[in-house]
């Protein structure tokens, strides 16, 4: 059962001992009809993602009902015990905390930029329900009766209910923070490419500042995260790539002491090395279909054309070109721009050509739908079994595991968890595929009251079976786990 099931378990159970109490009573809340069902069918605008104007209504009218129901909640009783008093100061924190989330750019953006958007928004969905959840709970304050024995037993319903409640605003809040830090890390990338392209950028700074969060990310074994959006937004397609790029080839060389001494120039490499791209009209990269041969000689010409940028306008970083021009090359002669073979390309070309080719499998494009991850994984290390990437950097990407640190899975039994922890085993092929993880819900796929932690590699006979789409993630988790939609 999820936990909003069981709150408004407990918001129905509270209501039952009050019409006890009062023998009858009647709601004004207009989502109280809609919050007795058992489960809160978000509003979707008829499968269309809301536009601006229409979160914005959504916001508003949530805070309003919030702010009104807060000012009215003393009419009645007049009299309340110390104890009621202070959980209705506690409901006044959370819809503090409600009314400072509704100002987020988070919640008024959704994923309109996203590549591959789904029309739900859990995370607005989720904030309109705990506003209402909330509303409702404290609507119940005013049918309470004088009497304070009997408001010390309710108390207690409302005070577990608004403990739950709480729980519920504290994630929602971390994910918004954290989605809010995924945006503004990608869109500062896109601001400052965008300059560079167009030679108002002259030092390196900024892009090594970003460099050291990837790095300082992957020092605190942070969830290696995805960044997509849509390529009609040029530069922050283009920034996405390049942060999943520079994330996923920082994890690769993490335990290389040789590699760690030029870490911070790799991942800079992986942040500039697509800044060619934004030459490329975004109605290329928007095709659904098989590409002509002018769009790919077009989109092939962005190593070229980034190296020069780089050359012209960082100069200081000039020794980086040759990788940012080279990082298409294959060893087997059949990459562009040169059709360099072998010995021909350097050590950090080969890295950032495996990171790039993994990370833009892991992501959605408009001809098709994201990779998972261990499909992502084994395609990139079969195009190195055919001779066309370094072989032993790949072996490299078993460090991120099948599935990454942050990956939602079902196993075969029909559970579902989250990656927590990967193994450093000298069978890397094998520990890949038996990380520590999170369980979340049981076999039928009902949410556990409380993650149950378990490591694969000392669990005999459960074993993965795929990584859950995003749509799946959201239907599933959205509710009690926004921040593994």
């Amino acid at each position: 059962m999820s936990d909003t099931r069981v709150l408004l378990g407990q918001i129905r159970d509270l209501r039952l001992r009050l019409a006890q109490v009062h023998g009858s009573m009647t709601y004004g809340n207009p989502y109280a009809q809609i919050l007795l069902q058992p489960e809160t069918a978000p509003m979707h605008f008829g499968g269309r993602v809301p536009d601006a104007s229409q979160r914005q209504a959504l916001l508003d009218n949530a805070i309003r009902q919030l702010t009104a129901e807060v000012g009215s909640v003393e009419i009645r009783p007049k009299q309340l015990t110390a104890k009621v008093r202070h959980q209705l100061e506690r409901g006044r924190q959370i819809v503090g905390r409600l009314k400072q989330l509704a100002n987020d750019p988070v919640l008024h953006r959704g994923d309109s930029d996203s590549a591959g958007a789904d029309p739900a928004d859990p995370l607005l969905d989720n904030f309109r329900e705990t506003a209402a959840m909330t509303e409702s709970a404290l609507r119940l304050v005013q049918s309470f009766p004088d009497a304070p024995s009997a408001q010390l037993r309710l108390g207690e319903g409302l005070e577990n209910i608004l403990h739950a409640i709480d729980d519920r605003v504290t994630s929602l809040t971390d994910t918004v923070a954290a989605q809010g830090g995924e945006h503004d890390k990608r869109d500062r990338l896109a601001d400052l490419l965008e300059k560079l392209h167009d030679g108002n950028v002259s030092s390196p700074a900024p892009f090594l500042e970003l460099a050291g969060e990837i790095l300082h990310e992957v020092k605190s074994a942070a969830p290696l995260r995805f960044v997509h959006a849509h390529p009609k937004h040029l530069s922050k397609f283009v920034a996405a790539h390049s942060i999943t790029c520079a994330r996923i080839a920082a994890r690769m060389i993490k335990h290389d002491a040789e590699w760690q001494r030029q870490a911070s120039e790799a991942v800079v490499a992986a942040l500039l090395k697509d800044v060619g791209m934004l030459n490329v009209p975004s109605e290329v990269l928007e095709q659904t279909g098989p590409l002509p041969d002018e769009s790919r000689r077009t989109i092939e010409k962005h190593t070229e054309h980034g190296a020069h940028v780089v050359a012209m306008h960082l100069p200081a970083r000039a020794a980086l070109c040759e990788a940012i021009h080279s990082h298409h090359e294959r060893l087997d002669g059949t990459g562009y721009p040169g059709g360099l073979k072998d010995a021909q390309i350097g050590k950090l070309p080969r890295l950032l050509a495996l990171a790039d080719v993994y990370a833009a499998m892991c992501a959605p494009r408009p001809h098709r739908p994201a990779f998972d991850p261990r499909t992502a994984l084994a395609e990139t290390l079969s195009l190195a079994d055919k001779g066309q990437m370094d072989r032993n950097l790949a072996q490299r990407l078993l460090e991120l595991s099948f599935y990454p640190v942050g990956t939602v899975v079902e196993l075969a039994d029909g559970t579902v968890g989250v990656v927590v922890g990967t193994h450093q085993h000298p069978n890397l092929a094998q520990s890949a595929a038996k990380p520590v993880l999170a369980l979340l819900t049981d076999p039928s796929q009902q949410l556990l009251p409380t993650p149950k932690h378990v490591d694969l590699a000392e669990s005999e006979g459960r074993s993965i079976l795929r990584a859950l789409t995003a749509a799946e993630r959201k239907n599933l988790l959205a509710r009690k786990y926004p921040e593994y939609v």
